[in-house]
């Protein structure tokens, strides 16, 4: 019967225990999932009854975004090992402030600039729209819809899939955010685009199949 009480205790105690630790993972997915949309192209995008002028602007943005935020690599041998033969292109030279450069120059010496930047960077692959109406959102009522579309914390970006995890849309950071076109919920924290930054080898390759992080808990 002694036996028993104290089996009793230590199981209550070890539940107990477990509580700070599950509290804790919690604690860091207390922040409101937002529902985003992730495609690979506009047309795709207005396939699912969005707007194609909407679809347009959201891919638009994540097109420019592209250059200021993809990771890059000191050679394409680096950046196809992670992204495979072919996806990989030169990366434009920034600003001081880390931005694209936008001087007005012809686009030949501007090409001719991106490529002696001696950097690549990963194809964009897809796109995230958090700036746009939910699919569907259009029925019911569009002013509300719209209004709670343009509060919405995550920008239109750019999407990439690794040479090994070709089923997942990546951001820039490498946080996972779909396995497949359409809606998906995602805390905005985690998908918050960051200044072009170099990467480390293998970082978008088998390793980062095997994280497999996804931003939809904590």
């Amino acid at each position: 019967m002694t036996n028993t009480k104290t089996f009793k205790r230590s199981k209550t105690a070890r539940l107990i225990m477990m509580v700070p630790a599950a509290g804790m993972v919690l604690a860091g997915c207390g922040e409101k999932p937002v529902e985003v949309q992730v495609f690979n192209s506009p047309d795709e995008c207005a396939a699912y009854y969005n707007p194609p002028a909407e679809c347009k602007a959201a891919f638009d943005d994540a097109k420019a975004l592209h250059p200021q935020v993809a990771p890059r690599y000191a050679s394409r041998q680096e950046c196809e090992t992670d992204f495979g033969t072919g996806q990989c292109e030169t990366a434009p030279v920034l600003a001081a402030n880390n931005t694209v450069s936008t001087n007005t120059v012809p686009a030949e010496q501007t090409q001719q600039s991106q490529q002696s930047s001696g950097f690549f960077m990963p194809m964009m692959m897809g796109f995230m729209a958090g700036q746009m109406l939910n699919r569907g959102g259009m029925a019911g009522a569009p002013q509300q819809q719209t209004a709670a579309a343009n509060r919405s914390p995550v920008p239109n970006q750019p999407l990439y899939k690794s040479r090994d995890d070709r089923s997942t849309f990546r951001t820039a950071t490498n946080t996972a955010v779909a396995s497949q076109p359409g809606s998906t919920s995602i805390r905005p924290s985690a998908v918050q685009p960051k200044p072009a930054a170099m990467a480390r080898r293998g970082g978008f390759g088998a390793q980062a199949a095997q994280r497999n992080v996804s931003s939809n808990g904590g």
